[in-house]
């Protein structure tokens, strides 16, 4: 699809776009015999065909569709703010109340946002009372 400096994006086609060893043929496969023929190249990243962008009405979609749960056992979140880098898209939300002790609950926060949004690398989840 692209290379954007040391980083190649592709998208992957037909079952190959669905399957669940996509990554690692990405990772194993793909970035390794194209770091090794071109040393210039970092990253391999995979781009689904019509990948929505990283937008805040996005993010807020998926923040939406948790604040339920959240509010359910005295928690919040917000989003902090979001960086729509090419080579490392990154998304920092606050969140607080019980639930921001809970992995399970920080897990599938990540886990929805990177199903959104495929290309963001970190999803940050921080305390919104430590700003306090």
């Amino acid at each position: 699809v692209e290379i954007d400096g040391p980083i190649v994006r592709l998208e992957l086609q037909g079952s190959c776009s669905s399957c669940s060893s996509s990554a690692t043929t990405m990772k194993m496969g793909i970035e390794r015999t194209l770091a090794e023929r071109i040393p210039e190249i970092s990253e391999v990243c995979a781009v689904m065909p019509n990948q929505e962008a990283i937008t805040e009405k996005g993010i807020q979609d998926v923040l939406d569709g948790i604040r339920p749960f959240l509010s359910v056992s005295g928690g919040t979140i917000e989003l902090d703010e979001y960086f729509d880098d090419k080579s490392h898209p990154t998304i920092s939300l606050k969140m607080s109340g019980p639930p921001l002790k809970s992995m399970a609950v920080r897990v599938e926060i990540v886990n929805r946002m990177k199903r959104k949004f495929p290309l963001v690398k970190d999803v940050e989840i921080n305390d919104a009372d430590a700003d306090d």
